[in-house]
């Protein structure tokens, strides 16, 4: 994606999956993170980063099911004061019907809130950590 390019930020990226670099699904674009460009007051804001998971959508929801999502996203979140999972704009490498990344999800914010939860509460299920047959 070249640098400069015009788009309807909100058409464009907002609830499109998110695929890493090896093509794993690694959420929804929630949020965006939006930002004016100094000495430019009047100019169009640019996208500075992708806000995804629990801690973003929970902003765009309204009434009780938003508050509902973020209390359990920050009870359950190994951060005191959690925030959305924020992916920086430059690791996106393409816009389609998907959102591509040059990085791993592994490496991705997402993935820590993740892998918290399934080894805290997921894992302490009985026979949740039996692989399929």
């Amino acid at each position: 994606m070249g640098p400069g390019r015009r788009l309807d930020a909100g058409l464009s990226l907002l609830d499109r999956q998110i695929l890493d670099r090896d093509g794993r699904l690694s959420g929804k674009v929630d949020d965006l993170e939006l930002t004016v460009p100094e000495g430019d007051e009047h100019g169009a804001p640019i996208v500075t980063a992708i806000l995804a998971g629990p801690g973003a959508l929970a902003r765009r929801l309204r009434g009780s099911v938003g508050k509902w999502l973020e209390s359990v996203h920050s009870r359950l979140h190994p951060f005191a004061e959690p925030g959305p999972a924020r992916i920086p704009f430059g690791v996106v490498k393409e816009i389609a019907a998907t959102v591509g990344l040059t990085v791993a999800k592994d490496d991705l914010e997402l993935s820590r809130f993740e892998d918290w939860t399934r080894d805290h509460f997921i894992g302490r299920i009985p026979g949740a950590r039996r692989a399929p047959e």
